[in-house]
């Protein structure tokens, strides 16, 4: 899991979708780097199967109709082998779901470079 802050300065409606297209760079960096298909239960849960793999959440703040800042807390349960026994039915991990080992810091990175264009486009 990671948060990060970033200063938008701009009005809120640009920011509409938001946390569904932080979703989408997700699942899409999954599909690109492991060949597995995640999906998306809106507007921001990433899914398996039927089974909850992660989430966004997005906060920001907003004076005079201009949002200053957001921050934004992204979790996946990648390489957790270990779900509690009262979450196992309606969650579950990238590990348990696919076997793999999943590099944190190669997601990270990928999601950084990618909003990082995301973002400056709403912001023109």
């Amino acid at each position: 899991m990671f948060s990060f802050y970033i200063e938008t300065n701009c009005k809120p409606e640009k920011l509409d979708g938001l946390t569904t297209k932080i979703a989408k760079i997700i699942i899409d960096i999954f599909k690109n780097l492991y060949n597995i298909k995640l999906d998306i239960k809106l507007p921001n849960d990433i899914y398996y199967n039927g089974k909850k793999l992660g989430g966004i959440l997005t906060q920001g703040k907003t004076y005079k109709n201009i949002t200053k800042y957001l921050v934004i807390g992204i979790g996946i349960n990648t390489n957790s082998s270990k779900i509690s026994k009262e979450l196992e039915n309606i969650a579950s991990s990238i590990k348990n779901e696919f076997n793999i080992e999943v590099d944190n810091f190669k997601i990270v990175s990928d999601f950084c470079n990618i909003f990082e264009k995301e973002i400056l486009k709403i912001k023109e």
